[in-house]
């Protein structure tokens, strides 16, 4: 900030500019401070800050203090000056005044419509919505009204009045003055559920919400009804889509109960179940949800996918949170080396230098959600990459964090194909084991028979999903590459065409450096959907 002051006997005259967070401050008019007999009188000030303009004047005396201001179209963003995070976007326009004097209690008034009210999240955002407020204060008591809108359309009314104030100063006189609040709302629930900023999963489609508030802001008590239907909820990090959500709750104390909860998951699944929301948590909106999964698709990722059904918990104290399980895995699916098809987002360690009085401060990272499930599977896990097109049962414990699970446990063939170099050879055992590293990368234990005529063999794979090893065996004993040309062209090397052995040497290379190799033959091959090319020599 860089600043000028005139100085005269009787009054100081300021122009100022700079930035402030970033952003261009300053002030459009001088801010002129005139000392009268029994105090200072600031004229009418403007300053501009970030693209919105404020204005404000006011009478400054031992006895009395008078201030009145306006907004013009001033970016909600500026919010973030005083709490980091808070993430809305959004523009206020409006008056305030407030005057204050000895001996009384203060009075004032405001007038607010705050145009594009969102927030912004690390994966989404809230539909902007308009918010008309006005309030006033009197001795004795403070009343507000305030309307929502979106698109025109007034989605939500809220009015409460705080009364008697009491004693004490302004904000103990507010906090313990007996309260009586009333909302009503009915309109799309994602305008009310981003301004949470609970990013796990998100809420759309009707609500209607009707309650009341007693008691004090310092200890509020909430009564009333909260209903939903035909709404969805989807989660982006799991690839979860709940539809046709029918819900019923009620609100008690600081809780919103849900006494009944049912939606559609994926095609004939079902998810049932209760819960309660806690607004009074000790690090924002607490949440407590037992549900029921019946053949639901709960997971629904490049990666990765999941029909269970079983019990599920989501608890949080509103940072962080954990989701529990014990589930049968109706129908699930798995792709070997795709372990990072899915990625977090970035967490970014901050930490603000220059801050006055010479202190740092390391802003605290986003607590993550964990998973503790405990999964089994008899049957029908799909497992795919690697050349496999399988079918394995598991036991697995399931932890570490949604986007990128730490997974433990087993895999056991049920039955399967491998293809290798363009021919399928059918599997006769294998073995997946998850040892927990995330992203995962199981140790692989498939034989596959390698038959041909006049001759026993086997392919294994072992090593690791993201670096995997392939070995062949065979009875009687052959060099590899005369059993690489049996088993692919069923004929010794010996007899193979120029482009055979062009084709038998890509493989044995890709072979030895872990890689796919040059395939020409093959790619016209399987355009074509036959089970084996020949190219011979004209």
């Amino acid at each position: 900030i860089q600043s000028v002051t005139q100085v005269t006997a009787t009054s100081y005259a300021i122009s100022a500019q700079g930035t402030l967070d970033g952003r261009p401050l300053k002030l459009l008019t001088p801010a002129v401070l005139t000392q009268e007999d029994d105090g200072w009188h600031l004229a009418p000030t403007k300053l501009s800050f970030s693209g919105g303009e404020a204005q404000v004047g006011g009478r400054f005396t031992a006895a009395s203090t008078a201030i009145d201001a306006s907004l013009t179209r001033m970016p909600l963003a500026i919010l973030d000056i005083a709490y980091p995070g808070l993430g809305l976007s959004g523009s206020a326009s409006g008056s305030f005044t407030i005057a204050t004097a000895n001996g009384a209690a203060p009075t004032g008034k405001a007038n607010v419509t705050i145009r594009g009210l969102s927030r912004a999240g690390l994966v989404l955002s809230s539909r902007p919505i308009d918010v008309g407020v006005a309030a006033v204060l009197s001795p004795d008591k403070l009343g507000l009204r305030a309307v929502i809108a979106s698109a025109g359309k007034t989605i939500g009314r809220a009015q409460a009045q705080l009364a008697p104030l009491g004693q004490g100063d302004l904000a103990s006189r507010i906090s313990n003055a007996r309260l009586f609040g009333q909302l009503r709302y009915s309109g799309p629930a994602d305008t009310l559920w981003r301004l949470t900023g609970v990013e796990l999963f998100d809420l759309s489609g009707p609500v209607a919400i009707g309650a009341d508030v007693v008691g004090t802001l310092a200890n509020p008590t909430l009564r009333g009804v909260v209903q939903a239907n035909g709404a969805r909820i989807e989660s982006a990090i799991t690839g979860t889509v709940l539809t046709n959500v029918q819900a019923t709750g009620r609100f008690g104390g600081s809780r919103l109960v849900i006494d009944r909860f049912g939606a559609d998951a994926g095609k004939g699944g079902r998810v049932t179940g209760t819960g309660q929301f806690e607004f009074a948590a000790a690090a924002g909106i607490g949440l407590d949800l037992a549900l029921q999964a019946d053949k639901a698709v709960m997971i629904n990722r490049d990666d990765i996918g999941a029909t269970v059904s079983g019990p599920l918990t989501f608890k949080s104290n509103g940072s962080g949170g954990t989701i529990a399980g014990d589930v049968v895995l109706d129908k699930s699916r798995y792709r070997l080396g795709q372990a990072t098809a899915a990625s977090a987002v970035p967490q970014l360690n901050i930490r603000e230098i220059n801050l006055p009085e010479g202190g740092e401060e390391v802003a605290t990272p986003t607590t993550p959600w964990t998973l503790a499930i405990k999964a089994r599977a008899p049957n029908q896990v799909m497992v795919s990459g690697l050349g496999l097109t399988s079918e394995w049962s598991a036991n697995l414990q399931i932890a570490g964090q949604p986007e990128n699970p730490a997974i433990t446990g087993r895999a056991t063939l049920i039955r399967g194909d491998y293809e290798f170099a363009g021919r399928q050879f059918e599997l006769a055992r294998g073995v997946i084991r998850f040892d927990g590293q995330v992203p995962a990368n199981p140790a692989l234990d498939i034989e596959a028979n390698a038959d041909s005529t006049g001759l026993s063999a086997s392919i294994r794979v072992t090593g690791y999903a993201l670096k995997p090893e392939i070995g062949f065996t065979s009875t009687p004993a052959l060099p590899e590459d005369e059993l690489l040309s049996r088993l692919l062209f069923g004929t010794s090397i010996t007899n193979l065409s120029a482009p055979e052995a062009l084709q038998l040497a890509a493989v044995v290379a890709a072979l030895q450096s872990g890689g796919s190799g040059l395939n020409p033959i093959n790619a016209v091959r399987r355009a074509a959907g036959l089970d084996r090319l020949r190219i011979l020599p004209a």
